[in-house]
């Protein structure tokens, strides 16, 4: 993660996942999103990690995917904390991740194979997410084998800054509105994570925490 260099912020914004009163307990709290083209041990170790948290790997241009993939699980293992693997399903059987993502695009351009992925879900026990950005989205996932959405983005983020947030009050009403459990994305940090923690988020995701 490029933003670890500031891991004492990070930490203090995974201990707020403490506050999440989920009723699920195979869900995550927290989703750490990876999208760095480097594994990097040492800066991993200072992030203080609770049990009830998940990475998930994006990393979607680096040729080392795989490798890296394998680092993460290790390291997932170590932590007894889970790993989601975006996007590539056959990636996540070969190195046996404990879930997938999927991106937006994948659900409304019909790219998988729901048949095939209940399947694999109930054998090993797989966690499904998907990414949503509107009630529209969520809508079309509410009858499938997913387990929860990240619903983005909610506050103005870095990683999309030309992107309209939803803002705290329409992200917490359309939260209500869904059958789906919601993780909230986007420009999460901790000034304004207490903020969503009052709302009925089963967790959290971010990438950069600042």
């Amino acid at each position: 993660m490029r933003s670890l260099n500031s891991h004492i912020k990070i930490n203090k914004l995974l201990d707020y996942s403490k506050e999440i009163r989920s009723k699920d307990n195979k869900l995550p709290k927290v989703i750490i999103i990876f999208d760095d083209e480097l594994f990097n041990k040492k800066k991993m170790l200072k992030l203080k990690i609770p049990k009830k948290s998940a990475f998930l790997l994006r990393s979607y241009q680096t040729k080392k995917r795989k490798k890296i993939a394998k680092q993460l699980l290790k390291f997932c293992k170590m932590k007894k904390i889970k790993l989601l693997i975006g996007s590539d399903i056959k990636l996540a059987k070969d190195i046996n991740a404990h879930g997938v993502h999927f991106p937006e695009y994948m659900i409304k351009e019909n790219k998988i194979n729901w048949i095939g992925i209940k399947n694999i879900k109930y054998r090993k026990k797989w966690i499904i997410t998907t990414a949503a950005h509107s009630t529209r989205s969520l809508k079309k996932v509410e009858g499938l084998d997913i387990d929860a959405a990240l619903l983005s983005p909610v506050f103005t983020s870095k990683s999309h800054p030309n992107t309209k947030c939803l803002g705290l009050n329409k992200f917490s009403k359309i939260v209500k509105k869904t059958k789906l459990p919601i993780y909230a994305l986007g420009g999460i940090n901790i000034k304004n994570v207490k903020s969503l923690i009052e709302t009925d988020i089963i967790g959290y995701a971010f990438q950069r925490g600042e």
